[in-house]
């Protein structure tokens, strides 16, 4: 199974993205730098765009 070494753009660590992920395609159009948003990251973003979306409770 072929693999691309990306970037992560949100933490900048470096994964190893396999040829099953959903961004496998994407990544190997660009060969200069590729970059992507990991998973944990994602998560963390759609968590904080959730808590801000919630009603603010009174003081």
């Amino acid at each position: 199974m072929k693999s691309i070494a990306a970037r992560c753009l949100m933490c900048g660590k470096t994964f190893d993205v396999a040829e099953d992920h959903k961004d496998y395609s994407k990544l190997e159009k660009r060969k200069d730098q590729p970059t992507f948003v990991c998973d944990m990251c994602g998560y963390k973003i759609r968590y904080e765009a959730d808590e801000e979306q919630k009603p603010k409770k009174p003081m």
